[in-house]
């Protein structure tokens, strides 16, 4: 069915993204169908694509065929299970354009040690930081506000939420190439650290930390972000270093940071970064830049991977950007039918960023520097999880990908294995 999708896909001449806004399904999600990753529940979202993409009625014929097999097959082992399903939530509508991966081809060059020990996760729960950060969650207008869609007909407790993080270290830049410069890679099985406001700078063109710059670093940002490192949970897959018996079922909505920190869970080829930022006072802040920086690459996590959900879809943030880790030189790409940078918030004014993250060939620590201004004022945000630690993904292309299916009680081999 993937073979089929690709040529479909290929015969529009169309991007990703332009044909994912036509569909009212997220980048990500239409990746994934023509990569054989995931599987729609509906087949409604293929026929569209295939009368998009001028497919004959033979072959819409034999992709509806292909759909029905894998759902047959699939099917038949839920059958086994004698639980009956929980029922699904109602579906949300999609309100925000769509997503488009950047996949650009360069691969990275750095020497890359194994893996050895547990991945150490992200901190737990949503957390609002940044300098003068209110001990409250940012108050974002409905019109600004965007809501995931959700699909019908799948287990809500599948889904993962958001794992805290934080964003720490202001620093002043004087300018140059933003791109990123890998750092000596770490412990295989934890992520990197982020640079902290006295340690000294990842890239060059950062200015480094002294007695003059010191009162302006981390204390006087006019801005907090509150981040959720995990976005896209109807897609996500997670790589853990424990056999299906020892992994627990995929946990409600309340409960997953503290799964995913029980289980040391890291994000498998994808994750979805949202990003809420507000201004702390009355002056507008401009958003001037978004960057990466890559604190370490390893070898791809040799453990097996976990699927929280057998079907995905839904929109995008306004101001999306896609970023692939696996490039030579790594940076956020807008989406197509998204808003990029710059652009003003204040208190009262947040908007929300979003970004995903895909490597299919590294085990990647890597963080994000937002860069702003305000008046005669500037400085760069740096953003990761934790406290003081990166994100992190992993490629899973290789391992054995689990699911739980719905009404299940145990893992089992997923049709999707990449």
């Amino acid at each position: 069915m993937a073979r089929l999708l690709q040529e479909l896909k290929s015969r529009s001449g169309l991007s990703y993204g332009a044909l994912a806004k036509r569909l009212h399904v997220s980048t990500s999600a239409l990746h994934r169908y023509c990569t054989g990753d995931v599987m729609p529940v509906e087949f409604d979202p293929l026929e569209r694509l295939a009368r998009l993409c001028r497919a004959t009625p033979e072959e819409r014929t034999e992709l509806y065929r292909l759909w029905v097999v894998a759902h047959t097959s699939r099917g038949n082992r839920q059958a086994s299970v004698p639980a009956p399903a929980p029922k699904a939530p109602p579906a949300v509508p999609v309100t925000a354009p769509e997503t488009e991966a950047a996949l650009e081809t360069a691969p990275e060059t750095v020497p890359v040690p194994e893996p050895e020990t547990k991945a150490r996760p992200a901190g737990e729960g949503v957390v609002e930081v940044g300098t003068a950060a209110r001990a409250r969650t940012p108050a974002v207008s409905p019109h600004r506000r965007v809501r995931r869609g959700v699909l019908a007909a799948v287990t809500a407790a599948a889904v993962l939420a958001a794992l805290g993080a934080v964003a720490t270290g202001l620093k002043t830049r004087t300018g140059g190439d933003p791109t990123s410069a890998p750092a000596p890679a770490a412990d295989a099985g934890s992520p990197a650290p982020l640079p902290t406001p006295g340690a000294a700078p990842v890239a060059a063109d950062v200015t480094p930390s002294g007695p003059t710059g010191a009162a302006d670093r981390g204390a006087s940002a006019p801005i907090t972000v509150t981040v959720r490192p995990h976005r896209d949970a109807e897609c996500d897959r997670y790589v853990i270093d424990r056999p299906p018996s020892e992994v627990p079922p995929p946990p409600a909505v309340v409960d997953a940071p503290a799964w995913a920190a029980k289980v040391g869970a890291v994000p498998g080829t994808y994750q979805s970064i949202e990003l809420t930022v507000q201004g702390t006072g009355s002056d507008t802040v401009v958003l001037t830049a978004l960057n990466v920086r890559i604190a370490r690459i390893a070898a791809p996590l040799a453990w097996n991977a976990y699927s929280m959900f057998d079907g995905c879809g839904g929109g995008m943030a306004v101001h999306s950007f896609d970023l692939d880790l696996d490039a030579a030189r790594p940076r956020p790409v807008v989406t197509d039918g998204s808003t990029g940078l710059p652009l003003k918030v204040s208190e009262r004014d947040p908007e929300v960023i979003e970004v995903t993250a895909q490597t299919t060939s590294h085990d990647v620590s890597w963080y994000l520097e937002l860069e702003w201004s305000s008046g005669n004022r500037k400085g760069t945000l740096t953003i990761g999880p934790g406290a003081g630690t990166s994100f992190r993904t992993s490629a899973i292309k290789g391992r054995p990908l689990y699911r739980y299916p719905t009404g299940g009680k145990a893992w089992e081999p997923s049709p999707f294995q990449q």
